[in-house]
């Protein structure tokens, strides 16, 4: 069957084509998009190279490693609230034995204060998005811990009372061994722990020989050192180790878009911006395929520049070039269908490829994309027919579960209808179909 300037009365073109999700973006070489991820690695290389201040990111690395990290320190905290709460309770072993006199206190501040104000503590931090609250907190818990056992020592009047301040060294090693505090923190739970252990045995001067509390105290603040050095170096390395992997996440992730690139460059035109020839054959044998399954109807539609040669010749190359682009953008306009596609065949000639699609519906998407360049009104007075630029369109339809229906066979006969539209006199649509 033939048709010569099919009328558009069909309304709106349901069979209109469009670039399919299969295909890429349409952007031509220098358009690719610039990767703001290589930034971001240069700037964790520099500080990889060149460290950072006082254990603080820039702002926005601060936020986002302290967001990264909040679940496992969620963890850790709600495993490190029973550590702490069974370890500080065990102690009334100690106080038993090392401050007898102040046992039912200890036993009170133990198990009815400290205990149940630890968990109530700890729930509302797990549920709180407040990094620095939750770490301050853990240090004021071990503050408060410290307090109690530095207090039991001082209101005790037993001999053994002044060794016991020895004990605060756990509640040090703890924090840093255990429970991980960062720097920060740490460094407040530890020269609280010093003061109180120094305050304390002021306090108790009057009855313990210097011998007993001067060694006490000097290894309650080498243990406070020596800690607080661990949990600096701790946070130094997590800090480090963080870096290195956001650099590696985002190394992954510019690789990732690069090859995203490349393969959308491989597969699209660089001077229209449409679908490559490569691109069109490797699409077109998909839904061949798929159609041939459903059996449903594919058509391809074949445009033509009408007298480009006489166009290049009289306007020049970049004028040319200026043209296919022009063309280019009306097919995409025109044919906007989200699962068929528009691409460049070669040199001024184009092929869009619609699934889905009867003779009848392909037909009248071909009289739109006629009318829409010839609606450009791109000059061409080198024309031999028309005084604008136009196109021919050759359509063919065919049914790939029909005996012998190929891909070949369906652009071959397009193009035998794009030869009819221009051998008419140009500026037309013809139309070829197969019966099954």
């Amino acid at each position: 069957m033939a048709c010569t300037g099919c009328s558009d009365r069909l309304g709106p073109v349901t069979g209109a084509a469009s670039e399919t999700r299969l295909q890429p973006s349409s952007l031509p070489v220098a358009a690719l998009p610039s990767h703001p991820s290589g930034q971001e690695v240069g700037r964790i290389d520099d500080l990889l190279d060149e460290g950072w201040r006082g254990l603080r990111f820039p702002r926005d690395l601060e936020a986002r490693f302290l967001n990264d990290t909040a679940a496992e320190r969620i963890r850790r905290l709600l495993l490190n609230s029973v550590f702490v709460a069974a370890a500080f309770n065990l102690f009334l072993v100690s106080d038993y034995l090392m401050v007898p006199d102040q046992f039912d206190l200890a036993l009170r501040l133990r198990l009815l204060v400290f205990t149940p104000l630890l968990f109530a503590v700890i729930i509302v931090l797990a549920r709180l998005n407040l990094p620095r609250v939750r770490e301050g907190m853990a240090a004021v818990s071990g503050m408060a811990a410290a307090l109690i056992s530095a207090g039991l020592c001082v209101l005790s009047t037993d001999v053994l009372a002044p060794a016991y301040l020895v004990s605060l060294t756990s509640i040090l090693t703890f924090a840093s061994g255990v429970a991980r505090m960062r720097f920060r923190p740490a460094l407040g739970l530890d020269v609280s722990v010093v003061l109180f252990c120094l305050v304390s045995a002021w306090l108790m001067r009057e009855r313990a020989p210097a011998a007993l509390l001067i060694p006490v105290v000097m290894t309650v603040v080498a243990t406070a050192v020596f800690t607080l050095y661990a949990s600096y170096t701790m946070e130094k390395d997590e800090r480090r180790n963080w870096l290195m992997r956001l650099r590696e996440h985002l190394l992954l992730d510019e690789l990732a878009s690069a090859n995203e690139d490349l393969d959308r460059v491989s597969r699209s035109d660089m001077l229209t911006g449409v679908a490559n020839r490569r691109h069109v054959d490797e699409f077109l044998a998909q839904v061949w395929e798929r159609a041939r399954m459903d059996g449903t109807e594919v058509s391809v539609m074949m445009i033509d520049v009408d007298h480009f040669k006489a166009y290049n010749d009289r306007y020049g190359h970049p004028e040319g070039d200026a043209c296919l682009r022009d063309v280019a953008t009306t097919l995409k306009r025109r044919l906007r269908r989200p699962t068929d596609l528009v691409g460049r065949f070669g040199g001024e000639e184009f092929i869009a490829v619609l699934t889905d699609t009867p003779l009848s519906t392909a037909q009248a998407a071909a009289e739109r994309v006629r009318k829409g360049v010839e609606g450009l009104n791109r000059l061409h007075s080198a024309s031999s027919t028309h005084a604008i630029v136009t196109v021919s369109v050759g359509v063919a339809c065919m049914r790939p579960s029909a005996p012998h229906a190929t891909p070949a066979q369906l652009i071959s006969a397009a193009d035998e209808a794009l030869y009819q539209a221009k051998h008419l006199g140009r500026n037309r649509v013809f139309a070829f179909g197969t019966a099954d």
